[in-house]
């Protein structure tokens, strides 16, 4: 089976905003929580100044949507009015072929740019 056909059997809608107005139409990708070798995920890091739950995850969408062209006014929404910018993106690919795109990114809030 290939990333495409797991997208579309198996993702979560997700479409992607500018901040000019424009969007995406819908489409299938996997947006998971980004898990760390160490486990420190599971009850956030602590640090000088507080708990940092680092609301990190993981993106895998077709090569269609090319996330590594968007700069970072660009918004991921999923299904549950989540916002996500991304931090770093990246195209995986099989000899001259796109498979999909990977991508960290980070749940935002309206002030966040």
């Amino acid at each position: 089976m290939n990333v495409t056909k797991m997208l579309n059997k198996y993702g979560g809608s997700v479409y992607i905003s500018g901040a000019d107005g424009w969007q995406s139409p819908l489409f299938k990708a996997f947006i998971q929580p980004l898990r760390y070798k160490t486990k420190l995920y599971l009850e956030g890091e602590y640090t000088p100044i507080g708990v940092n739950k680092n609301d990190v995850y993981l993106y895998i969408g077709p090569a269609g949507h090319d996330l590594t062209k968007l700069d970072r006014t660009y918004r991921i929404h999923d299904r549950d009015n989540n916002k996500y910018m991304i931090d770093r993106a990246e195209k995986i690919m099989v000899k001259d072929t796109i498979v999909y795109i990977w991508a960290v990114i980070r749940k935002t809030t309206e002030g966040d740019l």
